[in-house]
């Protein structure tokens, strides 16, 4: 056996892009060739080599690899050496080791195609892309076989679409939503509290307060590959949600956040930052800035895992209220996801855990523990048509007496939302929902119900 039925004996041929890390080997043996060196291979190839190319026939790439290592110095830029040291370098990840040696074949024996189509494939491993497609290009101007024309193309068709995935994407969006919402400062309906002072009675802007609002916002997301396994993420956005009969409780949020991301194998890291303004009522609320690190995994079958780390500062503004500042906390915040794909049916379960510090020791009372549960399950009605139900449970405890209660506050909030998304076209989408929460809390000046129901059009572009 030579080298070239060597690559033809090494796998069954395919069209499949998934097979892309072969194809060129693949279409080598299908060329046919009769190169001077594969033909006399057997006849003249040397004793020394033989365990070498022996490996090489037995598919054993790794083994064939550290015995070509000791037979470099003697051997490297003999013919034969460097086609079995290129392939077993090739066929073990060490793509740049490859290039060196498939080189001198070519310069060597620039009319033979088989020896371009393996310099191709090495550049394709390290993402030489241009280098990769005019050496595909050569060999495709040759006029080949139907079949091996056919792998070619389909290995050009993959270079192309590894080009376009390190192309910069700049994405814009714009969105508008009417809805109508019972408790827009989730206050509770009392009138009068009891504390351990006496009664108090609340000014109408401390009970809730019903009506309808109108939110816009637009926004970008910019994604710069770095190479074919890191990308580069900016975000940004501003929404501006205004409530129609009172203004009291408007909101401003102006958001944006970067983040680096790499992947190893079945593995997504990243980390990055975020930041938050938010104006309540036309006035400086809050500002927050938080340090971010996560984690994806996929493990086919439609599972995918992933856990996140943030550490999050959240400062309120005191140009209005001096004390507002008594507010301030540090907060870590872990989550975990966990999700399964199945037909027409979406399963995401999420759990959560946070912990919060005062920034002032006289403000303990506002930092809170908290954990908390969400289950969602989407399901595609038909094409286009995405319904969505959300079930959540969040338990909270402060870390202080409340001042006037001299009691710490704890919550149990239950939320639900039934929800319908209508994707137009790729770039536009219509949804609409309904939610309703109820917040237990040992304080009744915290308890509180809620029901919002919301409909918009989201464009992007």
């Amino acid at each position: 056996m030579n080298i070239t039925d060597v690559a033809a004996h090494r796998r069954p041929a395919s069209l499949a892009l998934a097979l892309c890390r072969t194809l060129p080997s693949l279409l080598a043996c299908l060329l046919c060739l009769n190169s001077p060196l594969a033909s006399a291979a057997d006849a003249s190839m040397p004793a020394e080599l033989a365990p070498l190319n022996d490996l090489v026939e037995e598919f054993r790439y790794q083994e064939a690899y550290t015995l070509a290592q000791q037979l470099s110095t003697e051997w490297e830029g003999d013919p034969q050496f460097d086609f079995l040291y290129g392939l077993a370098a090739l066929e073990t990840g060490r793509a740049n080791e490859a290039i060196f040696a498939f080189e001198r074949l070519v310069q060597t024996y620039p009319n033979q195609p088989r020896f371009k189509l393996e310099l191709a494939r090495a550049h394709f491993e390290q993402n030489n892309l241009t280098a990769s497609r005019e050496l595909f290009q050569e060999v495709l101007n040759t006029n080949p076989t139907t079949n091996v024309r056919s792998n070619i193309e389909a290995f050009l068709a993959a270079i192309a679409d590894r080009e376009r995935a390190m192309q910069s994407r700049l994405t814009w969006f714009v969105s508008s939503i009417l809805g109508n919402d019972t408790n827009i400062n989730s206050a509770t309906e009392l009138g009068v509290i009891s504390t351990p002072i006496g009664d108090v009675e609340l000014n109408p802007n401390g009970q809730s307060i019903e009506d309808t609002f109108l939110e816009v916002a637009g926004g970008f997301s910019y994604t710069k590959p770095l190479n074919k396994l890191a990308t580069i993420n900016l975000n940004a956005s501003y929404t501006k949600h205004n409530n129609i009969d009172t203004s009291d409780f408007d909101l401003d949020v102006l958001a944006a956040d970067a983040s680096y991301a790499r992947t190893f194998g079945n593995i997504r890291l990243s980390g990055g930052g975020r930041a938050q303004r938010v104006n309540l009522g036309g006035d400086p609320f809050q500002n927050s800035a938080s340090v971010i690190a996560s984690a994806q995994h996929s493990t086919g079958n439609g599972w995918t895992q992933s856990l996140t780390l943030a550490y999050t500062g959240v400062r309120y503004d005191t140009g209005n209220t001096a004390n507002a500042d008594l507010r301030d906390v540090n907060q870590w915040l872990v989550s975990g996801v966990v999700n399964k794909t199945q037909g027409r049916f979406s399963h995401t379960l999420s759990l959560y855990y946070g912990d919060e510090d005062a920034r002032h020791s006289a403000g303990k009372n506002n930092a809170q523990e908290f954990y908390g549960i969400a289950f969602v399950e989407q399901v595609l009605l038909r094409p286009s048509h995405i319904g969505y139900l959300r079930v959540s449970y969040h338990q909270s405890e402060n870390k202080a007496p409340q001042p006037i209660f001299n009691i710490a506050r704890e919550d149990d909030l239950f939320s639900s939302s039934l929800g319908w998304l209508w994707q137009f076209s790729r770039k536009l989408n219509f949804t609409t929902d309904l939610t309703y929460i109820d917040n237990d809390s040992n304080l009744e000046l915290f308890a509180y119900d809620r029901v919002k129901f919301q409909a918009g059009l989201r464009y992007q572009f």
